[in-house]
């Protein structure tokens, strides 16, 4: 049995931020594909995102819980998508994990290139109940 005590968060204190996407038309798959594994490999590059515990040996912990990504199925009423067609959704364990990671200069420098290539996009942060 493992030394290391477990951490444990409890759930009502995630945050999530979503963000639904539509890339122009002008952006081809491999573009896409491009992007979505930069933006998955973010939470590899961004420092604010790991926290050092003070135990030895020093666990990592991630303020960002979970990265998720997909595309849209298509089975709900034609048109109600509005248009998007990815969505990312990361959830992290408190308010100020999420505003170190936005306020990130490699998740900015990210958003340069990441914004130009789409049509639309609507993002909304939240607490999960």
């Amino acid at each position: 049995m493992s030394s290391r005590k477990a951490l444990t968060i409890k759930r009502e204190q995630y945050l999530a931020w979503t963000k639904e996407s539509a890339f122009q038309s002008r952006v081809t798959m491999e573009q896409v594909e491009q992007i979505i594994n930069e933006f998955a490999n973010l939470v590899n590059l961004v420092e604010a995102v790991i926290v050092h515990c003070l135990s030895p040996p020093p666990p990592l912990f991630f303020l960002m819980i979970t990265f998720l990504l997909g595309t849209d199925l298509g089975l709900e009423t034609k048109g109600l998508n509005l248009g998007y067609n990815h969505a990312f959704e990361t959830t992290f364990d408190s308010l100020d994990g999420l505003q170190e990671y936005l306020d990130s200069p490699i998740v900015n420098k990210f958003a340069e290139g990441f914004l130009p290539i789409m049509e639309q996009q609507f993002v909304m942060d939240y607490q999960l109940s």
